[in-house]
Order: C-alpha cells, then sequence, then structure tokens
C-alpha cells in the first residue's frame, strides 16, 4: 500500500529555534580525502569524509561535495549522507563539463558560516572532455614534477609491474598508518595539494544558517518587494517514491522545506496554491556564495600531442569505472505521515474508462462529481458528519498537487494504478483541505498528466544512497576474459587495512599503461612512490 509522505514543519521550526544554540555549541571541522584527482566526465568522484565537533557529537546529517570552475560557478554538487560524522559517497562528474581544472570542495549545511577555514576543505582536480578539450601547446607552462617523499620507505613485494600480477605495498618503519592510495598520476596540475580557505576566499556571504538535523532542507525565497506571508507553496519530490512538502515565507521570502528521512529523488515541483504565477520563486542552493581572492588564479590546463597517449589510456579507465559493481543502500528513512488513506482503490480491478469523471462515477462512491460555472469540479464525502464538502478536494497525482478539477476529471487515467481517497477533514501544517483524491502511477512519473502550467520542474536530486559495501570497490574484475582491467584507482582506504607499517595491502597491476602514484599517509607525515606500469 502505498502512502503519500507528508512533510510536517514543526520539525524545521524547532531546527530554525536550535540555530543560535547550535552555532554557539561548536565548530564543525570538515576534513575529506579523494583516491585521484584526475578525471574525464562521467566519472564518480570518490570522497571519504569526516565531520568533527570537539568532544561532541555532530548533528548534521548530510556533507555536501561541490565542483566550482574557474569563474566561480557551481557545476555540480552532490548531498552525502553523514553516519556519526562520517561520509563514503561519491560527486558524479557531468558529461558536458569542459576540459579545464576544477575546485573541488566539502562542506556541511552549517560549518562554513561557523569557520571558513576549518569548515569548508578543498583541493583542484583536472577533468577532461575530449569533445571540448583544453588548448593543445607543444609544451606545457605548468608542467609537473613528482618530488616524491620517503619513497625508499615504501617497500614493494616485486618490480615486475606486468598485468594481473599482484604485489605487496609495505611502508618499513614504526607508524600508525592513517590512509593508503595507488592511482594513476595527474601530471597536468602543479597544485596538488589540499587548500586552505583563507587562500583561496576574499568573503563568504551572510546567511541564515539552518543546521540539518534530519536530512535535507529545500530552501527557497520569494523576491518580492512586498512578500505574502499566508502564501502557501508546495514542493513535491520525485524519483522511485515520490513525497510532498509545504511552507509559507517569512517577511524575508525565505521558506525552508524539511525533506525529513526522504533520501533518494531525482528532480522537485514547486508550485503556489491555486497554480499562482512563480516568476519570483527561486531555489536556493545549500552551497555556501563565496567570493575568490584577486590574488588567487586557477592554473592554466594545456596539454601537448606527446599526451594523448596518456589521455586515451586514462579516456578507457574513465569508461570502465562504470561498469565496476557498486553496492548501495536506498532505503528511506521514516517520514512523518500526513496522509493515511480511507480507502484504495487498485484501477486494473476495474473496467477501465476514458476519463477520471467517468471512473469517479461509476465505482467511488466517496467522491463525487458537480458541474460549477461549466466545470467539473469533485466533492468527498465527509464519513464522520455524513455530509458532502463544498469545494475540492487536495487533488494529487503522484505527491504533485493539481489545481485544475476540469482538467483532471477529462484526463485518460490509463497511466494511473491507483486511487487513495481520505474522506475527512485533512490538515497539512495550517492548511484544511476538504478531503484527498490521490492517483499513483505505475513508473511515478504522473502517468503522462502534465505539470501544472505555473509549475517549475527543477533537477534537484536528493540524498545520495549510502555505499553498503566499500571493500572491493576499486578491485580488479573476477571476469578477467570478458573486461580489461583499466582501473585508475588500484587501492584506496582511509580506514586501511593495515593498522601499522609491519603490515602489507596487496594490489593487483592493471592493464593500463602509465604512471601511479603510491601514497601512505601517517600520523608523523606522507611517504609517496612512482611506479611505472608499461
Amino acid at each position: 500500500m502505498k502512502i503519500v509522505k507528508i512533510g510536517i514543519i514543526l520539525v524545521l521550526w524547532f531546527a530554525l529555534g536550535s540555530v543560535k544554540i547550535y552555532a554557539q555549541s561548536g565548530r564543525e571541522q570538515v576534513h575529506f580525502s579523494i583516491p585521484k584527482n584526475i578525471y574525464f566526465g562521467g566519472e564518480r568522484i570518490w570522497v571519504s569524509s569526516k565531520v568533527e565537533k570537539g568532544n561532541e557529537e555532530v548533528e548534521s546529517q548530510i556533507i555536501y561535495a561541490e565542483l566550482l570552475n574557474r569563474y566561480n560557478e557551481s557545476v555540480a554538487i552532490a548531498k552525502m549522507p553523514l553516519e556519526k560524522g562520517t561520509s563514503f559517497n561519491f560527486l558524479k562528474l557531468p558529461q558536458n563539463l569542459p576540459s579545464d581544472h576544477y575546485l573541488l570542495r566539502v562542506f556541511t549545511r552549517v560549518s562554513p558560516y561557523q569557520d571558513l577555514d576549518s569548515g569548508m576543505s578543498q583541493q583542484l582536480v583536472t577533468v577532461f572532455n575530449r569533445l571540448a578539450p583544453p588548448a593543445v601547446v607543444e609544451k606545457r607552462s605548468e608542467s609537473m614534477l613528482f618530488q616524491t617523499k620517503g619513497g625508499d620507505r615504501i617497500r614493494l613485494s616485486s618490480n615486475e609491474m606486468s598485468p594481473r600480477r599482484k604485489i605487496s605495498v609495505k611502508l618499513e618503519g614504526n607508524e600508525n598508518v592513517r590512509e593508503v592510495s595507488v592511482a594513476v598520476i595527474n601530471p597536468f596540475l602543479s597544485i596538488q595539494r589540499q587548500l586552505k580557505s583563507s587562500e583561496i576566499y576574499e568573503s563568504i556571504e551572510p546567511k541564515l544558517m539552518v543546521p540539518e538535523l534530519f536530512g535535507h532542507i529545500i530552501e527557497a525565497k520569494v523576491e518580492l518587494d512586498q512578500v505574502d506571508t499566508t502564501q502557501l507553496y508546495y514542493i513535491s519530490v520525485h524519483g522511485n517514491k515520490s513525497a510532498l512538502f509545504t511552507d509559507r515565507p517569512d517577511p524575508d521570502g525565505r521558506m525552508f522545506f524539511d525533506a525529513g528521512g526522504m533520501q533518494n529523488w531525482d528532480y522537485l515541483v514547486a508550485q503556489a496554491n491555486g497554480n499562482k504565477s512563480l516568476l519570483d520563486f527561486t531555489i536556493v542552493s545549500p552551497a555556501p556564495r563565496t567570493h575568490f581572492k584577486k590574488s588567487f588564479e586557477f592554473p592554466v590546463l594545456e596539454i601537448t600531442p606527446s599526451d594523448e597517449s596518456y589521455l586515451m589510456e586514462l579516456l578507457k579507465g574513465g569508461q570502465v569505472e562504470g561498469y565496476f559493481s557498486h553496492e548501495f543502500n536506498s532505503s528511506d528513512a521514516p517520514v512523518v505521515t500526513g496522509f493515511v488513506e480511507d480507502r484504495v482503490y487498485q484501477l486494473d480491478d476495474y473496467t477501465r474508462f476514458e476519463t477520471v469523471e467517468t471512473v469517479i462515477k461509476e465505482y467511488v462512491p466517496e467522491i463525487s462529481v458537480k458541474t460549477v460555472q461549466k466545470k467539473k469540479e469533485f466533492r468527498s464525502i465527509n464519513e464522520i458528519r455524513s455530509f458532502a464538502f463544498d469545494s475540492n478536494p487536495l487533488m494529487l497525482v503522484d505527491a504533485m498537487p493539481v489545481f485544475d478539477s476540469d482538467q483532471l476529471a477529462a484526463f485518460d487515467p490509463k497511466g494511473f494504478k491507483t486511487l487513495e481517497i481520505l474522506s475527512r477533514t485533512f490538515y497539512l501544517n495550517e492548511e484544511e483541505f476538504p478531503g484527498v483524491m490521490s492517483f499513483s502511477s505505475y513508473k511515478n512519473d504522473f502517468g503522462g498528466y502534465p505539470i501544472p502550467t505555473n509549475g517549475i520542474l527543477l533537477e534537484y536530486a536528493g540524498i545520495q544512497p549510502k555505499i553498503t559495501s566499500a571493500i572491493s570497490l576499486f578491485e580488479p574484475s573476477n571476469e578477467a576474459n570478458e573486461m580489461m582491467d583499466w582501473r585508475t584507482v588500484l587501492y584506496w582506504s582511509e580506514v586501511p587495512q593495515l593498522s601499522s607499517s609491519n603490515e602489507e595491502v596487496e594490489i593487483v597491476i592493471p592493464e593500463l599503461k602509465g604512471s601511479f602514484l603510491v601514497t601512505i599517509k601517517t600520523d608523523q607525515g606522507t611517504y609517496t612512490k612512482v611506479l611505472e606500469v608499461n
């Protein structure tokens, strides 16, 4: 039985009321690590992140990874779930990104405003697009000379770098190992360390801090000289499941739709009550708005004709990466439920009629159809008081509100699977509705019903699924005869299997030719060594 999930804004008032206390109780410090810093469009940037708050428990439930271009424009963002202050997830790179260096930065909803240096971490990454290549020169002005550090302390069980051969990596000494990675080298980027915010940003624009204590909060704003604080706005989110949330603007036009435990969705539909205009309505990004220092400049991305073979090898790795098996947990946490139906109709159990009006008239006694000023309207029966309401019920299609009853009455419901009816007053926040009539489609795609004329459909993805298993993420495919081993990351673990330098990790040499960098981070420093796979 499907339930249309309605977010209740009481949680948000609690969150807003605790902003001041939350901000003063401690600062969230953000750390992250990635296995490599060179990619092709469409690849995943795997991000291992951690949020600390001194000795206190971290309240934030979401951490963000965002990609900025050299013009300070956001080109990609991922909303990743935190569990006890840690996250292992990814940012999917758009296919159409032009070849260039980009700034990858990681933060929570409140951390940059508490302390910009410790609350936001970042580093440059390089992204290639063969349809939008970088400048080709005879000699790169940004030549990368790898000055490895302490590589003589990294011991390999063999110097033979032939494909499919297993070798072990070990650090000599008596230090606690924190991270181990073996990944392709990026010879096109001169700045490969993580950067402090104080090196990059001149300022950050102030913003109301809304801690995400339960899940992602969708922020919206109405840009009007005189804001109508009584106007009700709806946001429905859609993916494998759908949910509906509401809010009214404050005097400054701000709204916060708390999605709570709703996790994964692909896009949203925003509407104003009565299908009013949304010309002054905008969705606000959760990312902070910062301004670069004049002294901070992105390096120039240049390639030479001799780089072609190396880039072709990397392209192979980028294309095959998507075929590796990753396990995701797509289950949603419980959401506060505001609508529990009184009656459910499985429409395939009945004769299929050509209009919603006929369906209602033929076998839905809880709803009647009336003609008011030459337009069709619906009336729900109030079962508690045994009389009919005098206006349309809340009409939903896959949790999206519908305001034109005449259009819905004439619509062919062949794409609708179920009809759920609530035959009594429905209370949603401060709003009262004379019953609910909710249709659900087979594929959760509105069953062909059009988006209302003044509605706004936006690609606005929800929280990423949790990664349930990362142990074998970068291991080669077991189908050795069917899939070439073109991995660009051979090993990576921020909580590696070895806890001290007396232990070792095992890697498998790929069929991808090129230079790989072995990096071992300990409590006392970082050690690097270059592997050449020929």
